[in-house]
């Protein structure tokens, strides 16, 4: 079956342009999911493996939702080259930008593509 009105957003966090300081990132490479959204599913592509210096987390969110859970910085999800696929069936209650949470640790390196698909719903959450 297909679905009208598929949309997928992208950001990349690049340890280099972003940092890695423990707590919230906005890439500056990051579109924003608007309010309402239904998102459907997230990936990551790890095409530099992430590093920290100590036991790093990583949790990626979108418009108020949390759509990949934490993650270890050396889990085999963020590894080099490493795409993962999560479902993620949820709303989103307002415009946000793809962030990037990091916990525990600070992370020393790292490249990670985000896509998030969703659908745009004209009912509010």
């Amino acid at each position: 079956m297909a679905y009208p009105n598929l949309v997928t957003a992208k950001a990349v966090y690049d340890f280099a342009a972003d940092g890695g300081a423990v707590g919230t990132i906005t890439p500056a490479s990051s579109e924003v999911i608007p309010a309402n959204a239904i998102i459907v599913d997230a990936m990551t592509v790890c095409t530099t493996a992430c590093t920290s210096g100590g036991s790093a987390t990583c949790v990626f969110k979108a418009g108020g939702l949390t759509v990949i859970t934490s993650q270890a910085f050396n889990h085999a999800s963020l590894a080099d080259e490493k795409v993962t696929v999560n479902a993620v069936a949820d709303k989103t209650t307002a415009n946000g930008a793809i962030q990037l949470v990091v916990g525990t640790a600070a992370l020393t390196a790292g490249v990670i593509e985000i896509y998030i698909t969703y659908y745009q719903s004209d009912i509010s959450a």
